[in-house]
C-alpha cells in the first residue's frame, strides 16, 4: 500500500507543530521558574537592577549631562526600557519581567534556529555562561534576546535594526556587529572561508590593542574598571579547551552565516584571552551561536562529541564556581 503523500505531509506538519508547541511551553515554564522566588535579591547584581528600575531617569540624565557620546555608549535603550516599564510596574516586577521576557525570546530564537531541539532547553540550564545572563547579568541576557530575535527575523531590514539595537542594551554586542561587518566586507572581496578567518585574525589582533583607548574615548563607564589584561580568575583551562574544540568547530561546521560569525567569535576569544579581562563576557554572546551550529551538525558522532563537551564544560564551570554560589 502506497502512502498518500498529502496525508504524510499533513502528519509531518502536525508533528512539527506539536514539537514546537511543547518546546515553547517548556520555554515559558523555564522563564517562570527563573522568576519564581518572591525575593528577587537572592541573586548577585539584582540590587543593582532594582536601582536601574527605580532610578533610570536620574542615571540617564547624568550621562546626558556628561556628553551625548557618554549617553550613547552606556546602554541608553536599557535605561529607556526601565523608564517605560516603571510607569506601570514596581521595580521588583520590572526585574522579573526582563528575566522572563529575555529567557523566552532567547529560547524561542534558538529553537527556531535548531528546529526546536530540546537539547537547547537542557543546555540553557546546564551552561552557566548562558543561564547566568538571565539570572544575574540581566542587561546582557536582554540584549542577547533582541540580537537573536533580529537574527531569526524573516525581514532582513527589521532584523538588522534589532541587532543594532542590542548594542544600546549591552555594549558587548558591538563585537558581534563587528564580526558581521567583517564577514560582509570580506565576502564581498570574494575571499574564501580560510582567508576570511586568517584576515579577521590579523584585524582582530590590531583591534584588541585599540580597545582600551576606544573605551576611554567613547566614555564607557567601565573603561576605568577593566584591567585590559588576563583576568585573575583565568586558569588557562578555558583557553585550552576552546583552542581544541573551537578549532574542531571551525573545521567541521557548515560555513553558513551564523556559523561563520561564531567562528569569528571563537578566534576573537582565543586572541583576546590574555589581553582582555572581559573576553569571556564577550564570548558568552557567541556560545548560543556555537550551540546552534553544533545542534545542526549532520554527523551524529560529531554532534554527540560536541554535546558531551558542552555537558562537561557546563559541569566543570558550575563546580569551579561553587555550584549555585556562582549566581549569588
Amino acid at each position: 500500500m502506497i502512502d498518500n503523500p498529502i496525508l504524510v505531509k499533513q502528519q509531518s506538519k502536525k508533528k512539527s507543530e506539536t514539537k514546537r508547541n511543547i518546546y515553547l511551553l517548556f520555554s515559558i515554564l523555564l522563564g517562570l521558574f527563573l522568576i519564581y522566588p518572591d525575593d528577587i535579591t537572592w541573586a548577585r547584581d539584582r540590587l543593582n537592577y532594582l536601582t536601574y528600575a527605580d532610578s533610570s531617569w536620574v542615571i540617564m540624565q547624568s550621562y546626558l549631562n556628561d556628553s551625548i557620546l557618554s549617553f550613547l555608549t552606556n546602554e541608553p535603550l536599557f535605561l529607556l526600557i526601565n523608564i517605560i516599564l516603571s510607569s506601570f510596574l514596581s521595580p521588583e516586577n520590572i526585574v522579573k519581567f526582563i528575566i522572563f521576557l529575555s529567557t523566552v525570546i532567547v529560547l524561542y530564537s534558538l529553537g527556531k534556529l535548531t528546529n526546536y531541539n530540546f537539547f537547547v532547553l537542557i543546555l540553557f540550564l546546564l551552561l552557566p555562561q548562558i543561564v547566568k545572563n538571565h539570572v544575574i547579568h540581566l542587561r546582557q541576557g536582554l540584549a542577547l534576546s533582541i540580537y537573536l530575535l533580529g537574527l531569526v527575523n524573516n525581514q532582513k531590514r527589521y532584523g538588522s535594526i534589532l541587532k543594532y539595537l542590542s548594542v544600546f542594551i549591552h555594549s558587548s554586542f558591538i563585537f558581534l556587529i563587528l564580526f558581521e561587518f567583517l564577514e560582509k566586507i570580506l565576502k564581498k572581496i570574494k575571499f574564501n572561508f580560510t582567508v576570511r578567518i586568517l584576515f579577521s585574525a590579523v584585524f582582530l589582533i590590531l583591534f584588541i590593542q585599540l580597545i582600551p583607548n576606544l573605551a576611554l574615548l567613547f566614555g564607557d563607564r567601565r573603561s576605568l574598571v577593566y584591567d585590559f589584561s588576563i583576568a585573575e580568575s583565568a586558569s588557562g583551562l578555558g583557553f585550552l579547551m576552546w583552542l581544541v574544540m573551537g578549532t574542531l568547530f571551525i573545521l567541521v561546521v557548515k560555513k553558513d552565516y551564523i556559523n561563520t560569525i561564531a567562528c569569528y567569535g571563537i578566534v576573537f576569544y582565543l586572541l583576546s584571552y590574555f589581553f582582555l579581562d572581559f573576553s569571556a563576557r564577550i564570548f558568552e554572546n557567541i556560545i548560543p551561536l556555537i550551540l546552534v551550529g553544533v545542534l545542526n551538525i549532520q554527523n551524529i558522532y560529531l554532534k554527540f562529541l560536541f554535546i558531551l563537551f558542552f555537558i562537561f564544560y557546563g559541569c566543570l564551570t558550575w563546580y569551579s564556581g561553587g555550584g549555585l554560589n556562582f549566581l549569588m
